[in-house]
């Protein structure tokens, strides 16, 4: 084959490298940089990193940790000794974070990081520590020297186990906040209060004389009310008034301030008012939330003694008379939002002084008794425990004869309303209550016996106890809680209401319930 023709075929000789500028580039490129390592197996850590941050008041709150596992072990008293300093998660220091200088107990702590331990103990408070030193693992080399604070909490035990660790920022409030850990089976919290009131005081004297905007001085009102200072709340939401015209959103608000105060005929009317301004604006939310409350606040009186009602209603849970004859005995579970279930079996003697108590809770058995007026106690079974054990769960006679009238008075209601000490109030009303008709009966007591006043709710036919809210006289309505019943329990011949979920009046927060149960579950 002629050369020519080959070189055409085989793609010629090939030409020297610099006349290929790129291609000499790219070869300099990859000389030059260092080659990649072959992939590497990464797995999972054992302890997940977590953070949780929030805002209450002014103040951004952060905790960052690891969440370690139970992995089948157990943690607190084995893996985590009782009585010694633990880092309060794994790896690097636990660390908590505020914006704002905090007050924890009787302690100011200024705005910071701070590394965060825990003591734990098996049957007396734990103890946290925030300590200034952040950049450490574990706890080999915490200095006690560096502590910012101490300070001790109560332990819960929890009704189930808790398989990672884990931090939660609970029961925030513009002026609170607690940070809650939970492993195990065990929760303890640190609480914090925030010094907000101070931070809006201050922002209302530099931004509201006057406000640029008449409605931030309804801000500030919603504010003040919402934190109770009710004085406060009027100052801001009367300016607001005076400034500008009525919303309905805002005109809820300032009757809701006026009805806490007391001024019911100025609170119907701004309520009013706010209920036809929804109306033209055809805001069924609003719409529906003013009809409630209007239909709330109307207390009817209607031509029935209050001893006619009482007496109506005991005939219904108490049928065949036995009140006061004999003891009566039951089992409660009583559950708190966030916290253990407790079992608590009680025998109740209306009108003698004795009672007996038995209660689990927390892996803890205790049990309380006053009879023929001898008292007497047993923890886990044992009636010789040490002075710690007694001052930890309180196995006083003080204590019994507290729970003692506690559940008597609860669970002996309406019969209760027949004590010496107990005032019903002249009338009768008829009321609209969660949601339906009732009759109301206002109750006081002599002050030997109590300063609360309490309002109980009957069904208007049948008279049976629906529920009733209370509140401490001295600090108004706001202050109390309400309770509503459910179903029926028939024990020994009494007609008793079988679940009591209780509620905070002011920000209808649910506080728990309380339920009959057969036995021990």
């Amino acid at each position: 084959m002629d050369e020519p023709v080959r070189r055409r075929i085989m793609g010629g000789a090939k030409p020297p490298l610099q006349s290929f500028p790129m291609l000499r580039f790219l070869l300099l490129l990859w000389l030059i940089l260092p080659t990649p390592a072959a992939a590497q197996f990464v797995a999972p850590p054992a302890s997940q990193p977590a953070r949780h941050a929030v805002t209450a008041g002014y103040t951004e709150l952060s905790v960052d940790y690891h969440r370690p596992s139970v992995r089948q072990r157990l943690i607190f008293g084995d893996l985590v000794p009782y009585g010694e300093v633990w880092r309060a998660g794994a790896n690097e220091n636990t660390l908590l974070q505020f914006s704002t200088p905090v007050r924890i107990g009787d302690n100011e702590v200024p705005a910071g990081t701070y590394s965060l331990y825990l003591i734990p103990r098996r049957d007396t408070a734990w103890t946290w520590i925030l300590n200034a030193v952040t950049d450490r693992w574990g706890a080999q080399e915490y200095n006690a020297a560096s502590d910012v604070l101490r300070f001790d909490a109560p332990a819960e035990r929890l009704s189930r186990r808790v398989e990672s660790l884990e931090y939660r920022w609970m029961n925030l409030a513009h002026s609170a906040a607690e940070l809650v850990l939970e492993w195990e089976w065990y929760r303890v919290g640190l609480p914090l209060e925030l010094d907000t009131d101070q931070r809006v005081a201050q922002e209302a004297r530099q931004h509201l004389n006057p406000a640029s905007d008449p409605n931030d001085y309804y801000e500030a009102a919603r504010y003040y009310l919402e934190t109770e200072n009710l004085s406060l709340a009027k100052t801001w939401i009367d300016r607001w008034a005076a400034a500008t015209g009525p919303q309905f959103g805002r005109t809820r608000r300032q009757a809701l301030i006026e009805r806490e105060l007391g001024n019911d005929t100025l609170a119907h009317r701004l309520m009013q008012t706010s209920l036809d301004l929804a109306r033209e604006a055809g805001n069924d939310h609003y719409i529906r939330m003013n009809e409630r409350s209007l239909r709330e606040w109307s207390r009817e009186p209607v031509d029935l003694l209050p001893d006619t009602l009482l007496s109506r209603s005991i005939r219904y849970h108490d049928p065949r008379g036995v009140w006061g004859r004999q003891p009566y005995g039951f089992w409660l579970s009583e559950s708190r939002p966030g916290g253990d279930t407790r079992l608590t079996g009680l025998t109740l003697s209306p009108g003698t002084g004795d009672f007996a108590l038995q209660q689990y809770s927390g892996g803890k058995r205790i049990e309380l008794s006053i009879q023929n007026d001898e008292f007497s106690y047993r923890y886990q079974g044992e009636s010789e425990v040490s002075d710690s054990l007694l001052r930890a769960n309180r196995l006083t006679r003080e204590r019994a004869e507290l729970l003692r009238d506690y559940y008597d008075y609860l669970w002996g209601l309406p019969m209760k309303l027949s004590d010496a000490g107990t005032l019903l109030q002249p009338r009768v009303h008829r009321v609209w209550y969660d949601g339906r008709e009732m009759l109301e009966l206002e109750v006081h007591y002599t002050p030997d016996t109590g300063g609360d006043v309490w309002f109980f709710l009957f069904d208007p036919v049948s008279y049976a106890l629906q529920g009733y809210r209370f509140y401490h006289a001295a600090e108004g309505p706001a202050s109390g809680e309400y309770i509503l019943l459910e179903d029926e329990a028939e024990i020994e011949g009494l007609i008793l209401p079988a679940t009591r979920h209780w509620y905070h009046t002011r920000e209808n927060r649910y506080l728990g319930t309380d339920r009959v149960v057969d036995g021990r579950q």
